[in-house]
């Protein structure tokens, strides 16, 4: 880690690396750190400056930074580059509000600043992947033009749709408007949303998280805002389910709903190969102790569905049949009822009884 006036930096490199840092008087870059893999030893010059050069424009809403990587290195290599995202003193310094589930890493193509699928970590960091080195900044997209009818199974003909394939949401919004159907398309997968009165979502993925699209549904008297974290890894305060198909939604409301259909598009060949029948697939909820199903309905498009009134952490796994004991044979080898039987036993046994003291009194 290098710490100068103006600028720290971390840097980790697989091989030996050589480098030569500038910066414009007055830039300041918190926290810059890049990771990089390559299979020989590199040079590398890094230049931060406020503007870009003067034959390039700056993006429409940027924050001011931008670094210019060059290496003398033809050979391949692949790099994570993070900067640390202070969103406080980055709306004081730009004068405005900053949507950071909406900030991308991007580079200068040749004619136009190209957006770089990124993600918000946890600890405050813009991450992203690249092959290659120029001049790099970072941007708020704006709100992406709707996309066409989405190829959707489902998918009623009125309907949003919004095109965020670039992206892996990380504290995303968007707010859903009274009863319009909407489709939001992120690069690991797809959300699906309407509601009865009006929504506000948060929407957070893990990068591991990939399954094809989540469905909510929901009956709400007041507007309602949702937080969703759609995981690949297990929540804390949950157990493993034996048999499920990877995921986890945490889905928590601001406030009581009425009534709520969830639905996840199924893909048969993914059941398969996890060892499991799609027939017995079920959603379930973490009621505090242990999972507990619902009644499932598997649609003509492959859309597991499932009814509920409340929202917290849901799956979906494998319900295994329970085995039943045999109802025990109520018939004798003679074809008579056993209850039968015993009242008939009980009967003769009496008479035998009874004839028996009425011949000793007689002799006696």
């Amino acid at each position: 880690m290098f710490q100068f006036q103006n600028m720290v930096m971390e840097l980790n490199c697989s091989r030996n690396m050589t480098m030569n840092v500038t910066s414009e008087e007055g830039v300041r870059i918190q926290h810059l750190a890049m990771n990089i893999r390559t299979e020989r030893n590199m040079y590398l010059e890094v230049h931060a400056q406020g503007l870009p050069p003067e034959d390039i424009p700056e993006p429409e809403v940027g924050i001011n930074r931008y670094m210019s990587f060059e290496t003398n290195s033809t050979d391949p290599f692949n790099a994570t580059l993070r900067y640390y995202m202070n969103s406080t003193e980055l709306e004081m310094e730009m004068t405005r509000e900053l949507n950071m589930s909406m900030m991308t890493w991007c580079y200068w193509n040749g004619s136009d600043w190209e957006p770089v699928m990124s993600r918000l970590t946890e600890t405050g960091f813009l991450e992203a992947n690249t092959t290659h080195f120029s001049l790099w900044t970072i941007m708020e997209q704006s709100t992406p033009k709707e996309s066409g009818q989405p190829d959707v199974p489902g998918a009623p003909e009125r309907i949003r749709s919004f095109d965020y394939t670039n992206m892996v949401p990380q504290g995303f919004q968007h707010q859903i408007e009274r009863n319009q159907a909407t489709m939001l398309q992120f690069s690991n997968s797809a959300i699906y949303l309407n509601c009865t009165n009006q929504m506000q979502i948060t929407v957070s993925a893990e990068n591991q998280y990939k399954q094809k699209m989540l469905k909510l549904e929901v009956d709400s008297g007041n507007a309602l805002k949702l937080e969703i974290q759609l995981r690949e890894s297990k929540p804390t305060m949950v157990e493993a389910p034996e048999k499920h198909l990877g995921f986890y939604c945490e889905i928590e409301p601001n406030t009581t709903i009425t009534q709520a259909r969830l639905g996840m598009e199924i893909d048969p060949v993914q059941v398969q190969a996890m060892n499991m029948e799609t027939e017995k697939l079920s959603w379930a909820f973490w009621n505090g102790a242990e999972w507990e199903t619902v009644d499932s309905t598997l649609t003509d498009e492959n859309i597991l569905e499932a009814e509920t009134t409340h929202f917290s952490t849901w799956t979906i796994l494998q319900v295994e049949e329970t085995a039943t004991e045999p109802e025990p044979d109520t018939e004798t080898s003679t074809g008579i009822p056993l209850p039968a039987l015993f009242i008939a036993v009980g009967v003769a046994s009496a008479t035998l009884f009874t004839v028996k003291k009425k011949t000793r009194g007689i002799s006696g």
